[in-house]
């Protein structure tokens, strides 16, 4: 089996993983907001009558805020209407509620460590992607031993973030999978010097006597420095 271009693929995954890097995109990310449309898909459909999903709620699972916007968008497209959302919703902000009343007293300390636990959302999307990204990291780092998965990896755009996280993997793993993450490392690192210092012709050419010489080359690396650290944007499946 092989992906859309020349990376060979084991599984469906592994063309996900392939096709990303083929076409440009940080196959982590990628990864991630796959996992998180199908949860959002998931909760939209079937979450409000969930009798799991509604016991976990009781027990201080909720929704940041991202993906508070985002199932009410995904039950907006798939039902045109935001009932299960609010079903949902309502079962967070009573847990919430409740929590807020018990730190109404004069006890600081108390309420610092009520608040911060309540800061956290324990949102389940977020959960779903997270784990997502670990598993494709993971993945990753088993495919570089084959050397067109190697030589995609280094070239390919991956975000600074992810960049960060496939060394720690490979820093953990065998000494041969941190050797292969070295060639990797070391080619991502020429395609960053090389975006560096057109971002910095970019720069140069960015006052009002110099703008016409802003080259495409260059506003496409702003464009990239953007990815670079603000992740692939989505494949407008999230709404």
């Amino acid at each position: 089996m092989t992906g859309p271009g020349k990376l060979p693929a084991r599984d469906f995954e592994e063309i996900r993983l392939a096709e990303a890097l083929e076409r440009g995109r940080c196959p982590v990310c990628d990864a991630r907001q796959e996992a998180n449309y199908a949860a959002l898909r998931g909760l939209a459909r079937e979450g409000a009558t969930d009798r799991g999903l509604r016991a976990q709620m009781d027990k201080g699972l909720g929704f940041c805020q991202l993906h508070s916007v985002g199932l009410s968008k995904m039950e907006l497209v798939q039902t045109s209407s935001q009932l299960a959302t609010a079903v949902l919703l309502d079962a967070v902000l009573r847990r919430r509620l409740a929590a807020l009343k018990r730190l109404s007293g004069d006890d600081a300390s108390g309420q610092l460590r009520g608040l911060a636990e309540l800061s956290d959302a324990k949102c389940p999307v977020c959960a779903r992607g997270t784990e997502a990204a670990r598993a494709a990291v993971g993945r990753l780092m088993e495919l570089s031993a084959d050397g067109a998965w190697s030589a995609a990896l280094g070239s390919g755009e991956i975000c600074l973030d992810h960049i960060f996280a496939l060394g720690l993997a490979a820093a953990a793993g065998p000494r041969e999978v941190h050797a292969r993450w070295s060639e990797i490392l070391a080619a991502q690192l020429r395609r960053l010097e090389s975006l560096q210092r057109t971002l910095a012709e970019y720069a140069h050419n960015s006052t009002s006597d110099r703008r016409h010489l802003i080259s495409a080359e260059q506003q496409a690396a702003g464009a990239a420095s953007i990815r670079l650290f603000g992740g692939t944007s989505d494949r407008d499946r999230t709404p």
